[in-house]
């Protein structure tokens, strides 16, 4: 029973901390999801939950302790979403009698930003090719990622 509540306890953490989470399956993404799993060793999430539950019998401090993680794992992931968070600038951008301005956009989740929503909306991309331009905050070069009518392509600095 013990193990049982420890695995269960084990996949409430899981699913809390990483809930509505997305990472891509590249170099990157991998260093992020290391990240993530370095800060839940150097924590001790662990091992202060199991102590909270088998020790102390305290749910309360386990949500604490998780709630401190999943704001931990935000801090990490936040720094990875922004970094493909870029404006999209489509054929309304270059409308010479009505230019709109580039969205905002992001490639991990395929949403755009929407001010007046207050967040992230799925909606669909204007026609035709798109230029994607992303900043780096390191060293502020600013990467651009063309594509084609299905809005695919890679990432080229230049």
């Amino acid at each position: 029973m013990k193990q049982q509540l420890k695995d269960e306890l084990e996949e409430y953490l899981r699913l809390f901390v990483l809930d509505g989470l997305q990472v891509r399956n590249d170099d990157e993404g991998q260093q992020i999801i290391a990240e993530i799993n370095q800060a839940f060793k150097e924590a001790q999430i662990g091992k202060r939950v199991g102590r909270a539950a088998f020790r102390e019998f305290d749910l309360e401090k386990i949500k604490r302790i998780a709630e401190e993680h999943r704001q931990r794992v935000a801090g990490i992931y936040k720094a990875y979403f922004d970094r493909h968070t870029c404006l999209y600038a489509a054929g309304p951008s270059w409308d010479p009698d009505n230019p709109q301005p580039p969205l905002i956009y992001n490639d991990i989740v395929d949403k755009f930003y929407d001010e007046a929503a207050g967040g992230w909306i799925s909606k669909e991309k204007p026609p035709g090719a798109a230029i994607l331009i992303f900043i780096k905050s390191e060293n502020k070069k600013t990467e651009q990622k063309e594509d084609n009518d299905e809005h695919t392509g890679e990432r080229k600095e230049v």
